[in-house]
């Protein structure tokens, strides 16, 4: 079945214009897989790691029944901290432990923590940076990255879906087609079950 004029040139169209959107995204998603398969290029790399020892005194002034924060003394604390280390614990992960709260912030590249002693209010922070291929190679994968990351690569696939589907419609009048689909399903199909056998 051949598609008619107006659906080739639309294709056309919509190819061109989405491999231009795509050229940047896939320079990036191929060049960090290729580093993402290869860690021990940067294994001489070491993280830059900062820490800072402080004593925040609202902790003092709070009343603990049985070791346990409420919703209010958890955020008066989490305030105060944010103020001393100049740091944002939005989306900081939150646990209680043995007299401790201990907060968890992990991002692309690099992660933090921060521990507050809730008899004296001694606090001990400390942040780990990985270097920028470790920042990179988060992205490629979508770990520890924000929502508007997340929406970029729902977004590069499905545009990838789209440059396929309109080379598959542009492909469609030439006379080798059948001849060229069936060797390329038959390969790609081939390959991919030995890459599944072989991982």
């Amino acid at each position: 079945m051949k598609p008619s004029k107006k659906t080739l040139n639309l294709a056309r169209l919509i190819h061109v214009y989405v491999s231009m959107a795509l050229l940047t995204l896939l320079l990036f998603f191929s060049v960090t897989g290729i580093t993402l398969n290869h860690p021990e290029w940067f294994r001489d790399h070491q993280p830059q790691v900062i820490e800072i020892e402080a004593t925040i005194k609202g902790v003092q002034k709070l009343t603990l029944e049985n070791d346990l924060v409420t919703t209010e003394q958890q955020q008066k604390i989490t305030t105060e901290l944010e103020q001393t280390l100049a740091i944002s614990l939005a989306n900081a992960s939150i646990e209680l432990m043995s007299g401790e709260l201990f907060y968890s912030i992990k991002q692309a590249g690099e992660s933090a923590s921060v521990s507050v002693d809730l008899a004296s209010g001694e606090v001990f922070f400390e942040q780990t940076h990985y270097g920028w291929w470790a920042v990179l190679s988060d992205l490629h994968k979508g770990r520890n990255t924000s929502n508007f990351w997340g929406w970029i690569i729902d977004l590069s696939s499905l545009l990838f879906i789209i440059f396929a589907i309109t080379g598959f419609i542009l492909a469609m009048p030439q006379k080798r087609f059948r001849r060229t689909l069936l060797l390329s399903i038959g390969s790609t199909i081939f390959a991919l079950f030995s890459i599944i056998y072989l991982a």
